[in-house]
């Protein structure tokens, strides 16, 4: 006996429209998401080098300097804006140490200014540097720099997103912290001096 289906569903399944409909409506999702993952890292690596050009910009400047003043500070922490745009800058915190290094094994730090609540280092203490700088008798400016970026589409994307989505009552911040190290050889003087 052959089982006879009704003549809707005979249709239905001739028709090559639905199919389409089908198909569309199970591969719509997955582009969206590959879109919104795209532009989402787009923007990460983007952030990702706006930090790092202002710790290398930092960590150059002063490499460059005879003497740091307090104005010298002043415009350095100024020229983070347009380091940053059009990301806020708001967040940023820096740090810039002169580091003198005694020999092989001992560096430690001459002064050191913090930026935006970035506590500076303590004066004289020891600080752990790449053996490659470690060349006795010289200094280095050590520039690090932290900002908290929050993804755009951080509901998805966040280190919580996916979770916050299943349970929207665990409500937690979005943002990763961005850091970046540079170090650059003084140039002029060792170490140059903060005045």
């Amino acid at each position: 006996m052959r089982l006879r289906l009704p003549p809707a569903f005979r249709r239905f399944a001739k028709d090559e429209q639905a199919l389409a409909a089908l198909e569309f409506a199970l591969i719509a999702p997955m582009m969206l998401f590959l879109l919104f993952g795209a532009v989402e890292l787009t923007n990460g690596l983007d952030t990702t080098r706006k930090v790092e050009n202002v710790s290398a910009s930092i960590a150059d400047v002063v490499s460059r300097d005879n003497a740091v003043t307090d104005e010298d500070l002043d415009d350095l922490w100024a020229a983070i804006d347009p380091l940053m745009w059009p990301e806020p800058s708001i967040g940023l915190r820096a740090r810039i140490t002169s580091v003198s290094i005694e020999d092989e094994d001992n560096a430690n730090v001459v002064w050191s200014e913090g930026h935006n609540g970035l506590t500076p280092r303590t004066e004289g203490a020891e600080i752990d540097l790449p053996d490659a700088m470690m060349v006795p008798g010289s200094s280095v400016i050590l520039a690090e720099v932290e900002y908290p970026y929050e993804p755009v589409l951080g509901f998805v994307f966040g280190p919580n997103g996916l979770n916050q989505m299943l349970n929207p009552n665990a409500r937690t911040h979005g943002a990763f912290t961005i850091s970046k190290e540079t170090i650059r050889r003084s140039r002029l003087v060792d170490p140059v001096p903060r005045i």
